[in-house]
């Protein structure tokens, strides 16, 4: 089981180059040095470009998703002549990652919300095409991301709905290698700010996110903005770039700012950066003409307006659960206004630490009003989840000076424009955290990717008047950290992987059907309504065919010009 596991996964993961291949095509990204996690990463854009297109249309079924991988596979032997020589390298240190990292793929217990919403969603969007008013069925179906719609492209025989989570390895996978790739191959090209910046980063994912089963649905987006976060800071701090690159980037950032949007919307606050590096920006006019071209205009905007459509198509909200985006007196199909404005509260108490698994604080309203929510928040939640975070990038931090500690204590040699720039990047921080803090402060809610930089950031400020990381000698000692770092990934993966094995047969969680992970045998009915098919359960609907329902109280169901709406009535 364990070969096929792997060998399906990797012929999986590998055909996502192809589409980033044909993205760089399409959009005319003329680069010397293509980096094989960028293309990754842009390959991902595009697929959810094509299966969010798809989905309206047909499910992603075996056959669909099937084609998708030999598509992806062909363009890849078609336009790898891009990478001309260094192909063989990009593709050899692909396979050494995918392979090194692959134990983080094998785990039992999955995401906490996995059975609540991500299995339901990926699953409806594999076996079904679009339907309406989904969220009058369950809560889950309310929360729509593009995350849902890669992960049904992973819908294949044999393993059907077991390699949902392979996603979020990729896009692991994908950071690991653009990370490499930057630090040891094109390192001359970078400013020493980016490169410390994914160094630090490299660090922090493989000694914290180490267990991809905890990356649920919010992990995805943060680590594009880490790829979104390095071109930022290459272009206000590398003052090389000539016009073409500059404008490359600027693309290229947008793309990914874009991407990381429609997996989860809260990272909308992170566009303060792009906004700051256009502010900066000489030739505005030279550079807003290249945005308005038709064809990085079409692909930017699709995906905002597949996301806004298929929030739409679910809740009858553009953005779901923001009120004033609703038309829920429109359609009969569309959420109540009473329901969203319950749900808003909800998600606003939830992530201010009024409410928890066994929980919740009386007084709600008054709880949220200004920042009488605060104590409470320190006491259930910054102790201990921020704090142990906290903890873990200090503990970085000190190694780190640790290893460069005669290089920190030279006095500097250069002070340049780096100061200012710098400041503006740190406010901007700032204030995006504020906004953070204010409004959503959990940190899956977008929050380990600020809260890294507000503290990293000083740091790097320091190091970068003292490190050189052109010098091969500190390249050799990043090379120790990354040994250490990734150590530390595989103990922590082993260890998780033996207790697993350890649990009994009858327990949830358990490992029987090692390497897949456990799905609760959940049972359903089959019933009709208005013609229509339904497996109603109770609780979590884990992989219940679709359509999964729970409460059938008041639903009513109509079909027209061959599309389903679920109304209540």
């Amino acid at each position: 089981m364990i070969i096929p596991f792997f060998i399906t996964s990797f012929i999986i993961t590998f055909s996502v180059f192809g589409y980033g291949l044909l993205g760089y095509k399409i959009l005319n990204l003329k680069e010397e040095k293509l980096n094989f996690g960028l293309n990754g990463i842009l390959g991902l854009f595009f697929l959810s470009i094509i299966s969010s297109y798809s989905h309206i249309l047909f499910p992603h079924n075996y056959t669909h998703n099937l084609i998708i991988i030999l598509v992806g596979i062909c363009l890849i032997f078609i336009l790898k002549h891009k990478y001309k020589a260094n192909f063989r390298i990009h593709f050899r240190n692909f396979s050494i990652i995918f392979t090194l990292l692959f134990i983080a793929f094998i785990f039992a217990k999955t995401n906490e919300d996995y059975s609540y919403y991500h299995l339901p969603n990926s699953l409806q969007f594999a076996q079904q095409k679009l339907q309406f008013g989904l969220g009058n069925l369950n809560h889950g179906f309310k929360h729509i991301s593009s995350l849902f719609m890669l992960k049904s492209l992973n819908y294949v025989p044999y393993f059907e709905h077991y390699l949902f989570n392979l996603t979020n390895f990729i896009f692991l996978v994908f950071l690991i290698q653009f990370i490499i790739t930057e630090i040891y191959y094109n390192r001359e090209s970078n400013t020493n700010f980016s490169l410390f910046f994914l160094t630090f980063f490299l660090i922090l994912f493989l000694v914290k996110f180490s267990r991809i089963a905890e990356y649920g649905a919010d992990i995805a987006g943060q680590i594009i903005m880490v790829f979104y976060l390095f071109f930022i800071i290459e272009l206000l701090f590398n003052y090389d770039l000539d016009f073409k690159n500059r404008v490359n980037y600027l693309k290229l950032s947008l793309i990914l700012l874009v991407f990381a949007i429609t997996t989860k919307f809260i990272l909308f606050i992170y566009s303060l950066y792009f906004l700051l590096i256009f502010f900066l920006l000489k030739n505005k006019i030279s550079i807003l003409k290249k945005f308005f071209e038709f064809r990085f205009f079409i692909i930017l905007s699709l995906p905002v307006l597949f996301f806004l459509f298929f929030n739409f198509s679910s809740t009858g909200c553009v953005i779901y659960p923001i009120e004033f985006t609703c038309f829920s007196e429109n359609f009969n199909w569309t959420l109540t206004s009473q329901t969203i404005d319950y749900l808003n509260f909800h998600y606003e108490v939830w992530s201010k630490g009024g409410k928890g698994p066994s929980f919740e604080v009386e007084n709600q309203a008054s709880y949220i009003n200004s920042f009488n929510w605060i104590p409470h928040w320190i006491s259930v939640y910054f102790f201990n989840k921020v704090s142990d975070y906290i903890l873990v990038v200090f503990l970085i931090t000190l190694i780190f000076t640790l290893f460069f500690i005669k290089e920190i204590f030279v006095v500097k040699k250069t002070h340049n424009k780096f100061n200012s720039k710098f400041i503006l990047f740190y406010l901007c921080s700032i204030f995006i955290f504020l906004l953070w803090f204010f409004n959503f402060p959990t940190l899956r809610y977008a929050g380990y990717v600020i809260v890294f930089l507000l503290i990293i950031s000083p740091f790097i400020y320091i190091f970068n008047d003292r490190i050189n990381l052109q010098n091969k000698s500190a390249v050799k000692k990043i090379s120790v950290l990354f040994m250490i770092s990734f150590t530390v990934f595989f103990i922590k993966n082993s260890n998780r992987i033996y207790n697993e094995l350890n649990i009994p047969d009858h327990s949830h969680h358990n490992f029987k059907n090692f390497p897949l992970y456990w799905d609760e045998d959940k049972e359903y009915k089959k019933i009709f309504i208005d013609g229509q098919r339904l497996y109603q359960t109770t609780g979590k609907c884990w992989s219940t065919p679709s359509v999964c329902v729970r409460s059938i109280d008041n639903l009513k169901i109509s079909e027209y010009k061959n599309y389903i709406f679920y109304s209540i009535r």
